[in-house]
C-alpha cells in the first residue's frame, strides 16, 4: 500500500483513531522485529552448539591420532631382545 493511500485512508479517521492504528502499526512492527531477533539467536545458537560439537569431535580424533602414534613410536621390550 503506498503512503498516499495511508495518509487518505488516516485522515477519514478522528485523531484518537489516528493515533491508535499508528501505535498499533509499530507495535506489530516491533513484534515482528523481535520475532527475527529471536530467530538468529536461536539459530546463532545451534550455531555455536554445532561448532562446539565439532571442536570436541575433532580434539578426540587428534587425541586418538596421536595415541597411535606414540604407541607406534614408543620402543617395546621385544625392540631391545637381541
Amino acid at each position: 500500500m503506498g503512503i498516499h493511500a495511508v495518509s487518505v485512508m488516516l485522515e477519514a479517521l478522528n485523531r484518537d483513531a489516528q493515533h491508535a492504528t499508528i501505535a498499533k502499526f509499530i507495535q506489530n512492527e516491533l513484534d515482528a522485529e523481535r520475532e527475527k531477533v529471536a530467530l538468529l539467536h536461536q539459530q546463532g545458537s545451534q550455531q555455536a552448539e554445532l561448532l562446539r560439537e565439532q571442536g570436541a569431535q575433532q580434539f578426540e580424533l587428534l587425541r586418538q591420532q596421536q595415541a597411535l602414534l606414540v604407541g607406534r613410536c614408543t620402543p617395546s621390550a621385544r625392540d631391545f631382545e637381541d
